[in-house]
């Protein structure tokens, strides 16, 4: 009966499924929810994935996405950049935040364009080498202050032609639209862009991801700006420019054939100027002469390369992207590649660091995903006021110490959130630090700085905070960390061989009174004369190329081998 009684059942709930299948009606459904959107909203809904994600990283992105459109602004002009920040407290995680910076300034008719629209820009369709590449930061910002306020910004700014431009504008969020709500005009001799706005769920922290750090270490990958900050106390911290010259300005490249896919094709194929496929291979591609768009046409039998190339379909240009892979092309170029330059790089690390040591590496440029051209630039510091200041807990007291610290940065902009999954803390952690004598380099007075350089950064998500790990990309970090890790082996060896010969020189000299004394008295002699004599000889002996030798073979015995031993073994353990 039981059984009877569950299979009734089942036939009933058939029936109600079939039934409730035949009353639903899709259209009606689809009309009442279906919604287009936008990239603006996409964002508001998501606004981690811009770097929005709690109060004291919050107030760091806002500063970082204005900060960086000063430098650029500054580096597209030639001029030497001066930036200043004001954080201006109105309550709990409630703010006015104030950039200003003196660079070329934004004409009055793209202020709403550049400001009140997402992906508009100059950078994120040009193949630069450029701070910022996706024309979202600077809006997103400004959105951020629509969410948590409602309230507008204000911009001031001015290309230097004697007028100074006033706008109040807000993004119109579902459009993906700018709202202008004034624009005034003044007289004045003044060059640069004013940013005011308020925020909300904002904090201001002296911490490792605060708005100060992010600033001290801008000032140290753009030595070349002289950076302000005025704290929400009041309180002005000023970082002073390092050097007076303004680095060279990064050239636009064409992308190489073998760093593109399909659509990378296609996209740039709709834009072109060229009436064939032919020309616009050998026009718009790095490194494509019309000898090598003749290869590629011979590989793609059948496809017509005097064809109109905005007309490529995605098959065509599959079939192109695979040929690319057969011909041989020369190396992208690197002409567009800036780095800080070791000289730089030194004057920073003096200047703010004030190490007893420091070694600058810079590799030459290589490619990643076959033709995107990349460099990399490493900076160690050891001692001083290099690496993290920390609290140790030891027998129950506390006392002050330091920790190693690892500085990213990608084209000069600080990296100081999702430091776990970026491909710069993995390549540093997977260095044998022991082998140039840092034997515990998390509790070292270190500072490690990695700057990556390239046209296309990898990042991991639109918060730009974290560089993917490429096997290119990761070889040529650790390459350029154990060029600058053998530089301070040399330099270890060299302190503890100091070391080694001033415990003799004080072990000797600890006995020579007592012997001249001896001496003189067995043989007549001053005392003095012979304390002398002893001395130079102690002297003599420690300088000799036999204690020399004794020495190396001291510190070979403690595993203090020069730094030339394990270069080859590194590199082909590398490899």
């Amino acid at each position: 009966m039981v059984a009877e009684g569950k299979g009734v059942n089942k036939e009933g709930a058939k029936e109600r499924i079939s039934d409730s299948t035949s009353e639903f009606n899709s259209e009606d459904f689809f009309q009442k929810t279906y919604k287009e959107s936008n990239v603006a909203e996409f964002f508001r809904r998501n606004l981690h994935m811009l770097g929005y994600a709690g109060p004291l990283k919050n107030l760091t992105t806002i500063v970082h996405e204005f900060v960086t459109n000063g430098l650029d602004a500054c580096e597209e002009g030639n001029i030497l950049p001066e930036i200043a920040v004001e954080l201006e407290s109105l309550g709990e995680r409630d703010m006015v935040v104030s950039i200003q910076d003196n660079g070329t300034g934004i004409p009055e008719s793209y202020i709403p364009k550049l400001l009140g629209k997402m992906l508009s820009g100059t950078k994120f369709h040009r193949y630069i080498q450029s701070r910022g590449q996706q024309g979202i930061g600077s809006v997103g910002a400004i959105m951020f202050a629509h969410i948590t306020t409602g309230q507008p910004i204000k911009i001031i700014t001015s290309t230097g032609n004697g007028t100074i431009v006033t706008a109040v504008m807000d993004i119109d969020v579902k459009k993906n639209e700018p709202i202008i709500y004034q624009m005034l005009k003044s007289k004045g001799k003044w060059r640069g862009t004013k940013i005011i706005a308020h925020y909300k769920d904002v904090l201001y922290q002296k911490s490792e991801q605060g708005v100060l750090e992010y600033l001290r270490r801008t000032a140290m990958a753009n030595p070349h700006a002289k950076i302000s900050l005025k704290e929400p106390d009041g309180n002005v911290i000023v970082f002073e420019r390092s050097a007076k010259k303004i680095p060279p300005k990064p050239v636009e490249m064409q992308p190489h054939p073998l760093g593109i896919s399909a659509d990378d094709l296609r996209g740039l194929a709709i834009n072109t100027e060229a009436r064939k496929i032919s020309t616009f291979l050998s026009t718009g591609l790095s490194r494509v002469s019309s000898g090598k768009a003749a290869e590629v046409e011979k590989l793609c039998s059948g496809l017509d390369f005097s064809a109109d190339p905005k007309g490529m379909t995605h098959q065509q240009a599959e079939r192109i992207v695979k040929a690319f892979k057969e011909v041989k092309f020369v190396s992208p170029s690197t002409e567009g590649l800036v780095p800080i330059g070791e000289e730089r790089v030194e004057e920073s690390l003096k200047n703010i660091l004030k190490p007893n040591f420091y070694s600058v590496v810079t590799r030459a440029p290589s490619v990643f995903r076959g033709g995107i051209p990349f460099q990399v630039e490493v900076g160690l510091a050891y001692e001083g006021e290099a690496g993290r200041a920390v609290t140790i807990k030891e027998d129950g007291r506390t006392k002050s110490g330091k920790a190693s610290e690892i500085m990213r940065f990608t084209n000069r902009v600080p990296l100081l959130f999702d430091a776990g999954g970026c491909a710069i803390t993995t390549a540093v952690k997977s260095v044998e630090w022991k082998r140039y004598h840092i034997t515990d380099f998390e509790n070292s007075p270190i500072t490690v700085i990695v700057n990556f350089i390239s046209p296309h950064v990898p990042y991991t998500s639109a918060g730009k905070q974290a560089l993917s790990e490429d096997e290119d990309i990761m070889a040529e970090l650790r390459f350029a960390l154990m060029d600058a890790g053998r530089k301070l082996k040399s330099h270890l060896a060299g302190v503890r061989r100091e070391q080694m010969k001033q415990r003799r020189r004080d072990l000797f000299n600890k006995y020579i009174p007592e012997i001249a004394r001896a001496v003189s008295k067995l043989s007549g002699t001053a005392e003095g004369t012979l304390k002398d004599k002893l001395q130079k000889l102690v002297s003599l002996r420690l300088k000799s190329k036999e204690f020399e030798e004794e020495e190396e073979a001291a510190l070979e015995e403690d595993g203090q081998k020069g730094p030339e031993g394990d270069r080859e073994k590194e590199e082909e353990e590398d490899e």
